[in-house]
């Protein structure tokens, strides 16, 4: 009986899976690294897009208070206050200066549309932290906002 114990315990060993739970635990251990790399990445990026888009925001209705003195004095505001692209342009310089600290990259375009509309672009380069491992660059967030005065009625 021994020798038959003995063949069994060598056939199995040969057969057996030993080692296969330490491959699928790291397997595993790396997917779940992955994944929170992932998970990681996307919500900076996520989080990026809303100051962005805040930033964007905030100098589209600083931009709208920028009024066309001489076209609203010629034309009156009827189709909405017009406004100044100069003027919208220096707006938008402004609050990009005042809001840079706290969005290092932030850059902020300012036009206007149609005469009385404001149009905010705010770009920013965002360093994702486990994309940035894999050698990948900044990852840009683009925003657009735009914002009218309203007019009311007396």
């Amino acid at each position: 009986m021994s020798g038959r114990s003995t063949r069994q315990r060598s056939t199995s060993r040969l057969g057996g899976d030993e080692g296969t739970v330490l491959v699928l635990v790291l397997g595993m251990a790396g997917l779940l690294l992955v994944l929170v790399g992932v998970v990681v990445d996307v919500s900076v990026a996520v989080l990026a897009k809303r100051s962005t888009a805040s930033a964007a925001d905030g100098a589209a209705v600083s931009a709208a208070q920028a009024l066309d003195q001489e076209a609203f004095y010629e034309r009156g505001a009827a189709a909405g206050v017009p406004l100044s692209p100069q003027l919208v342009a220096d707006r938008v310089a402004q609050y990009e200066g005042a809001v840079a600290g706290g969005q290092p990259g932030l850059r902020l375009r300012g036009d206007v549309e149609g005469g009385v509309t404001a149009v905010v672009v705010a770009e920013r380069a965002v360093d994702l932290p486990f994309s940035g491992l894999l050698g990948r660059g900044p990852t840009q967030v683009v925003a657009v906002a735009r914002a009218r005065a309203p007019v009311v009625a007396p």
